[in-house]
């Protein structure tokens, strides 16, 4: 398996844990990669909570097969003066990446989820200062992580 395909297979890894979550919410939530400007656009024009996260960094490190990972995960909340709703959701977060926790790699791109990829082990995880817009309110948490491609 090429480094790229790794790649992938990390990001919709992310992916499915975040959407897993987002659609467990009553009512289910959208989840959305900030990367993805006309998603994005649409989330903050509108009056939704959601999931969301953007991938920073994947790089061997010291070398292929092994890697460090760095992203940020969070929510948005919309009329939540008190915050709590956003900090549930954020703590829910961090329950999904506890900090030693390892998540499987594996490609969700297909139909049908791929073999086994790799190991992703979350080393930190840090609550951001909360960002706010006019009308809501977007709380991130850090993430570093250190994984392995296997084959």
């Amino acid at each position: 398996m090429s480094e790229e395909l790794f790649a992938v297979a990390l990001k919709s890894t992310v992916d499915k844990i975040g959407y897993d979550l987002a659609q467990a919410e009553v009512p289910p939530l959208p989840f959305v990669d900030l990367d993805n400007v006309v998603n994005t656009t649409e989330l903050l024009t509108s009056d939704n909570n959601a999931y969301v996260w953007s991938m920073s960094v994947l790089a061997p490190r010291p070398k292929d097969p092994l890697y460090a990972c760095t992203f940020t995960i969070g929510a948005r909340t919309v009329n939540d003066p008190a915050n709590y709703d956003i900090m549930k959701l954020v703590g829910k977060l961090k329950v999904a990446f506890n900090v030693g926790s390892t998540v499987d790699i594996l490609d969700y791109t297909g139909t049908v989820a791929s073999a086994k990829m790799g190991v992703l082990t979350v080393a930190t995880a840090v609550v951001l200062p909360q960002e706010f817009d006019k009308v809501s309110g977007i709380r991130l948490v850090s993430l570093e992580a250190r994984a392995v491609r296997l084959g």
